[in-house]
């Protein structure tokens, strides 16, 4: 099919401003009035939460070491440090690449380098929940630390070993039978691999900015992670090769357990992770390497299987594991019908930045792995912050709202009414577009009318229409802004699509020069507010737009070409929350 070509009079964007609009106002957009409500804080519901024990903490716990085999005979290395408390004891795990090895409660230096401060191996949670009569382990990952066997990368067998490790600890003679998970990063990746696992004493997980698709952690939908490009090939080298891992230097003077952490490290799964680095980073394709690693279609593949309670937890402010990897995995946790809960908020790749945060967590621990009610599943099952700074209550997330459905204009607006013609600008090569001094035609945006409410987006925006390219390789690249009344922009929300990949995933396109095709993009799942009186903007150019504000870093691979968008068929449908139930103090 021929592409038609019509250039039309776009609204560029020059310097850091976009010229008003105010002569094309469109009037009033369909944006309901909020409706706000108080609602009680989390902490209210709570009781009966475990209280520190007066003398217990990590210095004073009993350290235990154990090497775990594996039924291919391959010993996998845990430490446990459990209060010195009568009776049995629930154990809260956490599963890393990132630990050396040794005893955790033994303080060493970061590096040889004098003056430096002591590193602690054990997290600031997990030493509030020893306090609280509660066993805390670490356990290596296969082929990591001073575990046996190939380092993977969230392989099939990663979620087998713990699964037999969690069985191994609720064996154990000081165990009450009740195994949690929890960690950030990769340590919060792990316990999601293990949910859908689903060993029997596994009652509980709190994963913590974790990834549901190691694809994802490489790509946004076919397009290439600048910060992750090759990850699998160099990931090895820092974490599996390096006794200490990416902890800082944990355990790097351990004279026992350093050998161990060299042993078996070239083997064939590396090879097969290190080719596979080199081979998608060109292709892009979501290989069968990959599939193996996409948790949420395990879960798919076996959504029967009776699995544990979930404490899901992500940062919308996350540019590391990104916010994309809850499309599709966190209403599938909701709808597996187990006890759900979630924090969701405007922090980074860390633990979440609540300061009820201890209490919580405890009440949650309290009540899947000491049997006790807390009165945390009587509380609202989901707290979002919005980048307005608030905290409010849903049910379940995203939350349930209004569609606003937007359509981009020839003349630059972005209205309500759908519309004809065509939009181009010049995709080159890819490259980051220059705020301050723009390529000719590298941009196109659409503006809409000042709000005379805020507009509440709860959840994915998403960006529909036929697109098409004049180069063999190319990319959808979409940007999201809130326009003050002077111009300046507050990037808040962004779009990647490999134009070679809308079809599938699995099978790039290796040209789609003069081919239209109608797509469908996400935007990341996110939760902001446009305030009355601004304008949204809509930006579509070669690369993302951040103007200084956080965000992806995206690098997308593309031939150069020009990049039509067919305004008849495009449309932005904005979801929009308009019953807001705000956390009180």
């Amino acid at each position: 099919m021929h592409v038609r070509h019509r250039r039309f009079i776009a609204v560029l964007l020059a310097a850091l401003a976009i010229p008003a609009v105010s002569a094309l106002d469109l009037g009033t957009l369909p944006v309901d009035t909020p409706q706000v409500t108080p609602s009680a804080s989390v902490s209210s519901y709570l009781h009966d939460v475990s209280q520190p024990i007066p003398g217990v903490s990590w210095m004073t716990g009993i350290t235990e070491h154990h090497r775990i085999t594996m039924a291919d005979g391959v010993e996998l290395d845990a430490w446990i440090v459990r209060p010195n408390v009568a009776g049995p004891v629930p154990l809260v795990l956490e599963l890393t690449p990132y630990y050396g090895g040794g005893d955790p409660t033994v303080t060493r230096p970061v590096s040889s380098a004098a003056n430096q401060p002591l590193n602690i191996a054990i997290a600031e949670p997990f030493q509030e929940l020893i306090k609280r009569g509660y066993a805390f382990g670490i356990l290596s990952m296969r082929g990591t630390g001073a575990s046996g066997g190939c380092f993977s990368i969230g392989g099939p067998q990663e979620a087998k070993d713990m699964a037999t490790a969690i069985e191994y600890f609720a064996a154990q003679p000081w165990s009450n039978q009740a195994v949690g998970a929890m960690g950030v990063s990769y340590d919060g990746t792990a316990p999601q691999d293990l949910w859908v696992e689903a060993p029997p004493h596994l009652k509980t997980i709190v994963p913590i900015s974790g990834l549901s698709d190691m694809y994802k952690y490489n790509y946004v939908n076919g397009v290439t992670i600048e910060s992750t490009r090759g990850f699998n090939t160099y990931y090895w080298l820092l974490d599996g090769m390096v006794p200490a891992g990416l902890e800082g230097g944990s355990q790097l003077l351990d004279p026992v357990t350093a050998p161990d952490a060299v042993t078996g490290e070239v083997c064939k799964e590396r090879i097969d992770v290190t080719a596979e680095g080199f081979t998608s980073l060109v292709a892009g394709d979501k290989t069968p390497y990959w599939q193996a690693r996409d948790h949420l279609a395990a879960l798919k593949a076996d959504p029967s299987k009776k699995r544990a309670s979930v404490f899901y937890i992500h940062g919308l402010q996350d540019w590391n594991v990104k916010p994309h990897n809850m499309e599709g995995w966190i209403e599938a946790l909701q709808g597996s019908n187990v006890p759900f809960k979630a924090w969701l908020g405007q922090w980074d790749h860390a633990w979440p930045d609540r300061s009820d945060w201890i209490t919580v967590m405890t009440a949650w621990f309290d009540q899947f792995l000491k049997n006790r009610n807390t009165g945390i599943l009587d509380a609202p099952r989901v707290q979002v912050k919005d980048d307005a700074g608030k905290w409010r209550h849903e049910p379940r997330w995203p939350a349930t709202g209004k569609k606003v459905t937007l359509y981009p204009q020839v003349t630059g607006t972005l209205g309500t009414s759908q519309s004809v013609g065509f939009a181009d600008y010049n995709d080159y090569f890819g490259q980051d577009v220059n705020e301050t001094t723009p390529l000719p035609d590298d941009r196109v945006a659409f503006v809409t009318a000042p709000l005379t409410n805020d507009l509440h987006l709860s959840g994915m925006p998403r960006f529909e229409g036929i697109v098409a390219s004049t180069g063999a390789r190319a990319n959808l690249m979409l940007t999201l802004a809130e326009q003050l009344p002077d111009g300046t922009l507050r990037p808040f929300n962004f779009a990647s699509l490999s134009l070679n990949h809308a079809e599938s995933l699995a099978h790039g396109k290796p040209s789609v020069a003069g081919e239209p095709q109608y797509v469908g993009v996400n935007f990341y799942p996110q939760e902001d507010v446009v305030h009355a009186g601004n304008r949204l903007v809509l930006l579509a150019a070669g690369d993302l737009m951040f103007y200084g504000q956080p965000g992806p870093a995206m690098a997308p691979l593309a031939t150069g070409s020009q990049i039509i968008l067919d305004l008849a068929t495009s449309k932005l449908v904005l979801p929009n929350d308009t019953t807001l139930s705000y956390e009180m103090p």
